[in-house]
């Protein structure tokens, strides 16, 4: 008797059609079992039909705000100065170029190792945030803990494809299923960018980021860093991710109206359901804050977890617990810093976190309080090289150094001598590495060099070696095709060192950037063809007040007049300048020489759409 009130409901002829649709979907299906199935259809037409009974929202009722947390987020928004590198992927694990990487007010393109750099960047210490955008691919994100200014910190993110899920039509709402996860949408729940319900076919990206993969730490955004619906920051251990985005029929993107929820199941992994909570929290997570934050629960029903949400992000099934800072330094059994290199903490109960290590072997990070947990260090081939127990800590820790033995099949140990060009020692000075588009550095002691980077097995990389003489300012260049293992290069620094300068001429005032007082770079990238070299001119000041950097965009360093692809300069109020303009190369070369030239054009002021007249000269080193 209880029930008939409610299927009499179902009966009406405006939901028939939408019932047979997702019995063939859902009903039909397998991987439910059948004492769940009942519950699960029964769960969805319950949300399907209270969502219909809310009020529409259009653009004149825009759609409610859905942040659960109160206050600022509970983390110190300090800032400092530091650089930051690193690698972006496909889901091959093949090198992604020409994606754009934007972290601070600054940002640059992947070169054809996937590579980029920034070498000073104003961020958060404690939540710095780089974010890797590509068309046909969900944005990449990761969140890091700075681990001293001045550092370069690295990361490596491995971008997921946009996979169409489904599509339904926006005005009768429907189901999508996905390979292991269902989507239910109400009438007119969908919005174009204008915030009025869109007619036609929307199509649902969907993207599954398994806590299973040995790539989970470079795919999942952020650091698994959380702030919870007390505002407390607190450490999760996902039981499943999602990534998802709706599109018009166009492409335009589509938004679900913020007021009507959308059902989900999504199946828990196999080696999760044993463990996986009953009542789990749902986080969304926030790509400027680089957290994620409460919002909602999923109930585990069979093998999968079922929820509601009203908005679309990168969404996860987490459970959370508290944790600590640490810290830890990694060192090779030479004693050098292992640069750049993957650091995972594992749990008891087989959940882990990930980081990577600075430029002087640190990592920083967050561990489970009160928990002992294994340490382990990986190679870029992620095979474990290095596993030892640590903790349990209650407050803050550093836990010191590790020294780790590295078989030489994992590394590529350079060393050797760096004289003057009388050959005498080089008694202050550094070595700069770069392999396959990863910058490192080493100091020189009494005239000696040495460095080991982890390595794969996997052939022979390009290694530019760059040794620097800082008392008598000079340097040279050599490039090396090397495999993993040990070799002796002896480097002699002999050319003279020039310094880098980007001048020009706007609204009637001069300014000059110059190195090593501002940050003067060239970088350089190539197209997906991998056929069409872009190049990049960029400055930075260090001092307050002025401008804040130049961009000036090349599609070639021949010598001779082109036109740039693109050009900028930011001011410190928050004004730019921007647009293309004429460029004349009068000497380039190879890395470690110069190139230099002049431009001239006018440049449109914004705000204000004015346009001024601007003129200026480079003279660049080409990294």
């Amino acid at each position: 008797m209880f029930f008939t009130p409610f299927f009499k409901m179902l009966l009406h002829k405006k939901y028939i059609l939408y019932l047979r649709v997702f019995t063939s979907l859902v009903i039909n299906r397998t991987f439910i079992p059948m004492t769940r199935r009942f519950l699960w259809l029964l769960t969805c037409c319950i949300v399907l039909l209270s969502a219909c009974d809310k009020r529409m929202v259009t653009a004149d009722n825009p759609p409610e705000t859905n942040n659960p947390t109160t206050g600022a987020p509970p983390i110190s928004d300090k800032k400092v100065q530091a650089g930051v590198q690193g690698i972006v992927t496909d889901a091959n694990n093949d090198p992604l170029a020409g994606a754009r990487v934007v972290c601070g007010d600054q940002n640059t393109i992947t070169d054809q190792y996937g590579a980029f750099r920034f070498q000073e960047v104003n961020m958060t210490e404690a939540a710095a945030v780089v974010t890797v955008q590509k068309a046909g691919y969900f944005n990449g994100i990761r969140t890091f803990r700075v681990t001293a200014p001045g550092r370069d910190q690295f990361v490596q993110v491995q971008l997921l494809p946009k996979t169409t899920a489904g599509t339904f039509d926006a005005t009768a709402g429907g189901v999508v299923a996905a390979s292991n996860a269902q989507f239910i949408f109400v009438p007119n729940q969908v919005l174009d960018a204008a915030n009025k319900p869109y007619k036609g076919q929307a199509t649902l990206s969907y993207a599954f980021i398994n806590p299973e993969s040995n790539d989970f730490a470079d795919i999942m955004p952020g650091d698994l860093r959380a702030v919870n619906d007390k505002n407390e920051l607190v450490a999760l251990q996902s039981f499943g991710m999602m990534a998802l985005e709706l599109q018009g029929a166009t492409g335009e993107k589509l938004h679900p109206d913020g007021t009507n929820s959308v059902t989900f199941r999504m199946v828990i992994p196999a080696t999760l359901r044993k463990t996986a909570p009953a009542v789990i929290p749902l986080w969304h997570f926030n790509e400027s804050t680089g957290l994620w934050e409460q919002e909602g629960s999923a109930e585990k029903m069979g093998d999968s977890y079922v929820g509601t949400v009203k908005h679309f992000s990168f969404w996860n099934c987490d459970a959370q617990f508290p944790m600590v800072n640490f810290k830890a330094v990694f060192k090779d059994d030479k004693n050098n810093p292992l640069a750049y290199t993957a650091i995972q903490l594992t749990r008891n109960n087989n959940s882990s976190s990930y980081g990577y290590t600075d430029e002087a072997g640190e990592v920083s990070g967050l561990v489970p309080a009160n928990e002992q947990v294994t340490i382990s260090v990986k190679d870029q081939c992620g095979k474990i090289i290095f596993s030892k127990n640590a903790g349990p800590w209650s407050t803050d820790a550093n836990a010191g150094t590790f020294n780790v033995s590295i078989d030489p099949d994992a590394r590529l140990a350079l060393s050797g001598k760096v004289t003057t060009c009388d050959g005498a020692a080089v008694t202050k000075g550094l070595v700069n590495i770069q392999v396959n588009g990863v910058h490192y550095e080493t100091a020189i002691q009494n005239g000696n060099y040495a460095t080991s980077i982890l390595r794969c097995a996997t052939g022979a990389a390009t290694v530019v070696l760059n040794p620097i003489d800082e008392t008598a300012d000079k340097m040279s260049t050599s490039t090396f095709q090397l495999a993993p293992g040990n070799y002796t290069r002896d480097l002699q620094a002999c050319d003279v060192i020039q310094v880098s300068t980007i001048s020009l001429l706007l609204e009637g005032q001069t300014t000059t950037f110059t190195s090593p007082a501002d940050s003067v770079l060239f970088t350089s990238y190539r197209s997906d063809t991998s056929t069409v070299s872009i190049y990049s001119l960029s400055a930075a000041q260090k001092t307050p007040g002025g401008l804040i950097r130049i961009n000036i965009q090349l599609s070639g360093i021949q010598t001779g007049p082109s036109v740039s692809r693109y050009f900028t300069v930011a001011m410190n109020d928050g004004t730019y300048f921007s647009e293309s303009l004429n460029i004349t190369i009068t000497r380039t070369g190879i890395a470690g020489e110069y190139l230099e030239g002049t431009f001239s054009g006018n440049v449109q002021k914004i705000p204000g759409n004015t346009t001024a007249p601007v003129s200026g000269s480079f003279k660049v080193r080409i990294e």
